[in-house]
């Protein structure tokens, strides 16, 4: 999807209803995605940041704090399964919501993401409304905490 495709289709999905601010870590080896993601998070009024590979994703979780880290399961090296698994431990990232978003959409992935401490599976290429959705209801789910 080209960035004008991509504007037009922010704007045609607007449900009137805008999730707040969240500050939300892209991670993804493939710098494009990556690059990509964190302009539409931005676009939607979201402080945005983005790491390439583990150890980065980590080290910048540990001092950007996000909220919702956007994740990439099929990285080389430190895989997104791992990389969820070892933010979890973290104190300073306890409150945080995981989406993993990849390429791999089946059953045992999707099982495997959750036992790995995802809060939500996406597959690529990413539904901006879906996102956009979950945004809302974790809008919702905090009022309602």
């Amino acid at each position: 999807m080209g960035t004008t495709q991509l504007i037009n289709s922010l704007d045609e999905e607007s449900t009137g209803e805008k999730p707040q601010n969240y500050r939300i870590l892209v991670v993804d080896d493939n710098e494009n995605c990556a690059i990509t993601m964190l302009l539409t998070m931005e676009m939607l009024g979201h402080t945005a940041q983005m790491a390439l590979d583990g150890p980065s994703a980590i080290a910048l979780a540990k001092s950007f704090q996000p909220d919702i880290v956007l994740l990439d399961i099929g990285l080389p090296g430190m895989n997104g399964y791992e990389i969820c698994q070892a933010m979890r431990k973290e104190p300073v990232l306890q409150n945080t919501i995981f989406i993993a978003q990849t390429g791999w959409g089946q059953k045992e992935h999707r099982e495997r993401s959750k036992e790995a401490g995802f809060d939500y599976h996406l597959v690529k290429p990413i539904d901006i409304k879906a996102l956009k959705n979950i945004l809302l209801v974790l809008d919702k789910s905090k009022v309602l905490s």
